[in-house]
This record gives structure tokens, sequence and C-alpha cells, in this order.
């Protein structure tokens, strides 16, 4: 029992709470670590989509340490709102998100895409659509603007007797750099295809298997604290993308094993 004397001021040793605490920093810490790794992949995911749409569905001419710096930027606010939306989504005790009303979460809320993260995708129209970009622009533009959004007014949603209506939710408009589209230009001319946010969502859902045959853990946002995530983002600060000018090849040691997808 966690409320046991023997639990909380054991004769000899450590608290049993005590332990509990100290295995979910350590858990925390591990999380945070896989995260690092799994956003850099899922940067380059996004730049190499975007470099692929400009060059492919646009035919504009992609080069130049300029916008592969513009790009690096754009890519890494892109992530750092999702990063930001799953972290709010999984504290409700934050009051911002409104993940207790039906209608968010099951229809907007980035916690629903998740659930798409390992469902095969057998077509060409689910590998190639874009479901998941046009979802996640709709969330986007929800946290900037505001839901219903500021410029109807605050009443828009009372019906004529006063009372609220049924099946609404409120969020409050944040106006910050991070969910301005104008920070964006580049990735706002993009369409990322299904297939390629999938992954990223997987990269930002699972952990890391430590070996080939290991499960993967779902990763628990609400057990990441501020320092953990803190770590995540200085661990992105110094990352700085460039565009090929030949191709490249990524090797190993001899003794090291393979990754997922080799």
């Amino acid at each position: 029992m966690l409320l046991h004397r023997e639990s909380v001021c054991p004769a000899e040793g450590l608290s049993l709470l005590d332990t509990l605490d100290e295995n979910s920093h350590k858990h925390a810490f591990s999380v945070s670590e896989d995260l690092k790794y799994a956003l850099r992949e899922a940067i380059e995911l996004l730049g190499n989509e975007a470099v692929y749409y400009l060059q492919e569905k646009l035919h504009e001419k992609v080069y130049g340490r300029d916008l592969a710096r513009q790009l690096t930027v754009e890519c890494l606010r892109y992530m750092y709102r999702l990063l930001f939306l799953l972290y709010i989504e999984a504290r409700p005790e934050l009051g911002y998100v409104p993940m207790k009303a039906a209608a968010y979460r099951t229809g907007y809320s980035l916690e629903t895409l998740r659930e798409l993260e390992l469902v095969k995708l057998t077509t060409d129209e689910s590998r190639n659509g874009f479901y998941l970009q046009e979802s996640l622009q709709l969330l986007f533009g929800m946290i900037y603007d505001g839901a219903p959004p500021s410029a109807n007014g605050p009443d828009q949603q009372l019906a004529l007797d006063g009372n609220p209506e049924h099946h609404v939710f409120r969020i409050a408009p944040l106006r910050s750099h991070l969910f301005d589209p104008k920070r964006t230009p580049l990735l706002n001319r993009v369409r990322f295809r299904n297939s390629v946010l999938q992954r990223v969502i997987e990269l930002m859902s699972l952990s890391r298997p430590k070996h080939n045959r290991e499960r993967r853990g779902r990763i628990s946002y609400a057990q990441l604290g501020i320092n953990q995530l803190g770590a995540v983002y200085e661990a992105l600060l110094s990352y700085q993308g460039f565009l090929a000018e030949t191709d490249l090849y990524e090797v190993k040691k001899a003794d090291d094993g393979f990754s997922r997808g080799e």
C-alpha cells in the first residue's frame, strides 16, 4: 500500500514513493533522449518532402544556402508546433485545449491523429493524399486564431435565450510566432503526403526500439516535465540542414546493428 508506513517511511533504504519518483524521472529522461533523435529524423523528412514538392510539383529551382537555412528554420518551427500540441493535450489541467470536449478530442485533436500512426497505407490514394496535412493545418489555425475565430465575436455560440449551445468548445487565440502562418512561407506552399506525416507522427509517438525485436512503447507526454522538453528544444537549436550537391551515403560501424527500415 502506498500510504503504509513501510512505503512512506521505511526503517531502511529509500521509500517506495521515492523509488517510484526516481524511476519516473529516469523514464522521462530516456524518452526525451529518444525524442531528440526522432525530431531530427522528422525534420529531415519534412525538408526532403518540401524539396520534392517544390521541384516536382511547382517546378522551381531549389538550391543555395539561404534557402536551406530558411527551410531548416521552418521545419523546426513545424516540429515545435507538434511538440507543443502534444504537451498541452496531454495536460488537460492546464485548461488550454478542450480535451474534455468530445467534438475537439475526436474531431480535431492531434491525439486523434496519433491513432493513425501505424495504420497501413495500402493504396496510392492513402499514401499520396493530404488528409493528415489538412487536419494539422486546421488545428494550427484553430490554435492561432482561436475557436471560434475571434473575429466573429465572443458571443457567436450563444443561443437566443443566452444559454451556450451543445457540443461546442472554445480555444483562446494564441497569437505567437510559433503558430503564425506568416513565419512559414515556404511550407505554406508545400503539401505533405500522408505517408510522410504519418512517419513524423509515428516518430513523435513511439519510442525507439533498443533491439531489433523489442516492442516500441507509446510516449506519454504527460510524464515529461519542462526540464525534459527544454532539453529536447535545446538539442535542436544547433541543428542546421543543407541541400546536398552530390549523392550522400550513410555508413555505420561494422559491429553496429541495423536500425529500423534498413
